[in-house]
């Protein structure tokens, strides 16, 4: 089978399209220049190893082993980036035929996300577990989404949001999300 490579202007998201077993089928060379930072790997029989390697290890969850869970979020240098995985259907809702079942959308988180951390985390005091709660209550997950994500229990998860509303003297989780955009606003 004939693979695939879609070239991407430096800055556009990373793409990557992964069998079952988690090798790239296509992907664009974004992906390959995020996943492979600091260096410029040449594209070669090798990349498809690479690219392989470097999902099973960084970008997939240890949680589940029938079931690949990718992370939501990964560092590559001092960029952080978010990893978004899409399920893939064929018209009739099955698999496809040649085993893709998955597309890794890979975008940097935009700088002002972290910068108006710094400054809720500072601002507050928060804790570096409260900021870790905060950053992914910031991107809209659930209480149960958080846990998962930072490996804590749901119960555990509401402790810290009851603190955080606390310091923030707000009273629900859209409280918090409107304290740290009202911070950066004046």
């Amino acid at each position: 089978m004939k693979r695939l490579t879609l070239r991407a202007e430096t800055g556009t998201p990373g793409l990557l399209f992964l069998t079952e077993s988690i090798d790239a089928v296509a992907y664009n060379w974004e992906a390959v220049r995020i996943l492979a930072f600091p260096s410029e790997p040449k594209q070669s029989e090798h990349l498809r190893g690479f690219l392989a390697k470097y999902v099973r290890s960084r970008l997939t969850s240890r949680r589940s082993s029938d079931i690949h869970r990718f992370v939501r979020e990964f560092k590559s240098g001092n960029r952080r980036y978010t990893c978004r995985a899409l399920s893939l259907c064929s018209e009739d809702g099955s698999s496809q035929a040649d085993g893709t079942t998955t597309a890794l959308l890979l975008e940097r988180r935009p700088a002002t996300a972290e910068l108006l951390m710094k400054k809720a985390t500072a601002e507050f005091r928060l804790t570096q577990r409260e900021s870790q709660c905060v950053a992914l209550l910031l991107q809209g997950m659930t209480t149960k989404e958080i846990a998962q994500v930072i490996n804590l229990s749901p119960n555990t998860v509401k402790s810290f949001l009851r603190l955080i509303m606390a310091k923030m003297d707000v009273s629900t989780r859209s409280g918090v999300v409107g304290k740290i955009l009202f911070a950066d606003l004046h």
